[in-house]
């Protein structure tokens, strides 16, 4: 229950910060978030893996984002395509039913974004997705 609290804040989070901010690609890529969670909490069946994957695609296009964004810094870059890489990577891992360190990506995912915080990455604009996946990855620790 505590995971899908965690889950639907952050997605709300996310709805709120793409209408206050009013950016067209942070918010086509929150709003995708949003509609891949949207997708997999309700846990029917039929649903479940299309959610699973429209979430991946959104989170690879946040990767995207991050390689393409000139304007930003390269620690602001870095930081969106580190922590967009981490999240894609463990849920391909789950998805496909490899083994291996599957609770260390998530570890790592959250200690990019406090080392992002730390160095001062300016996540203005994309504070909706950044929100969303490292929700998602403190859902997956607990």
């Amino acid at each position: 229950m505590m995971i899908y609290l965690i889950l639907i804040l952050a997605a709300l989070f996310a709805i709120y910060w793409t209408v206050k901010t009013k950016k067209l690609f942070p918010g086509i890529i929150s709003i995708g978030m949003v509609v891949g969670i949207a997708l997999v909490l309700p846990r029917i069946e039929s649903i479940l893996l299309p959610g699973f994957y429209i979430y991946m695609a959104f989170v690879a296009l946040a990767f995207v984002y991050g390689f393409i964004a000139k304007k930003k810094s390269f620690v602001t870059r870095l930081t969106i395509c580190l922590l967009a890489a981490s999240m894609f990577t463990y849920w391909l891992w789950v998805l496909n039913h490899w083994h291996g360190n599957t609770l260390l990506i998530p570890i790592f995912a959250l200690l990019i974004f406090v080392a992002g915080l730390l160095s001062n990455a300016k996540l203005k604009n994309e504070w909706g997705f950044m929100v969303i996946m490292v929700a998602d990855a403190v859902a997956i620790i607990l």
